[in-house]
């Protein structure tokens, strides 16, 4: 008789008594194990039981791995267990939690998971928390999809103000070129100071490398200075500080002097101005 290669594995076992051990076993390092053992030998058949065990099991490490191993399996049935444990998280403070959830959403690439989190940001019922890490996570993801969800959360006129301010830091953050180029027009079009305050900090802390890009945001940002210097005594403190401080990162950033970049930025204007 012929036998596959699955038939005669050492590692083949009856999930059953483990599945069984998850649910009900008393010993929480026992329930551990059988969670490992799933995740090893089940694959898409752990994917029901981790779920479960992530939702009721009383041992705050287990729902931890649980989620751990939902998200290395990847499985998409997962994610609205995913974003209910993380919400829960967050409303009760348990940071660790939260971040074990946050990263296996983010693993698990659901093909419906950005317009699940966009839907998430849209709710003005949902605690402000929550909504944020919708944005992150967003954020994180950076796909397409992901960042045209972040698009439309600034383009939405009924988001609020902190949410949108929040979702442009973040649509930065990416480093999609899509999104820099919403923000660029954006910038370069309006006066709003709390606008030009949350795209100053944001690329503060934003490696781009892009040098087109880089030099773009910087005669923006240079124009907003030049501004705030004619207005002297007027002038606002804040920006023209955080400003600055974005120029000097941009330029770090190529890999120039704070002085070299300003020449380039102003070589940039002058090719402009004679075409």
């Amino acid at each position: 008789m012929n036998h596959s290669l699955e038939d005669e594995s050492p590692f083949k076992e009856a999930l059953g008594p483990l599945i069984k051990t998850l649910e009900s076993d008393p010993d929480w390092n026992k329930r551990f194990g059988a969670a490992s053992k799933l995740f090893r030998i089940g694959k898409e058949k752990a994917v029901d039981p981790l779920i479960n065990a992530l939702q009721f099991d009383d041992h705050s490490e287990i729902r931890r791995f649980s989620a751990d191993l939902l998200g290395r399996l990847g499985d998409p049935r997962a994610t609205w267990a995913l974003i209910a444990a993380l919400r829960q998280a967050l409303s009760e403070k348990e940071k660790t939690m939260a971040y074990h959830t946050r990263v296996a959403l983010v693993n698990i690439k659901s093909n419906d998971l950005p317009s699940i989190l966009t839907s998430t940001v849209g709710d003005k019922e949902e605690f402000f928390e929550m909504r944020v890490m919708a944005l992150n996570i967003l954020g994180e993801i950076a796909d397409t999809k992901s960042v045209e969800c972040l698009i439309q959360v600034i383009n939405n006129p009924d988001t609020e103000g902190k949410i949108r301010g929040k979702a442009i830091e973040v649509l930065i953050y990416t480093g999609h070129l899509a999104g820099l180029q919403l923000v660029l027009d954006l910038l370069e079009a309006t006066t709003n100071k709390n606008f030009q305050k949350v795209v100053a900090r944001a690329l503060c802390r934003t490696p781009l490398k892009n040098k087109t890009i880089v030099l773009r945001f910087g005669d923006a940002l240079l124009q907003i200075m030049e501004t705030e210097e004619s207005k002297k005594e007027d002038k606002d403190t804040e920006l023209t500080k955080l400003v600055a401080d974005s120029l000097k990162q941009l330029a770090l950033n190529i890999n120039i002097s704070f002085n070299k970049l300003m020449d380039e930025i102003l070589a940039v204007r002058k090719k402009q101005k004679q075409k």
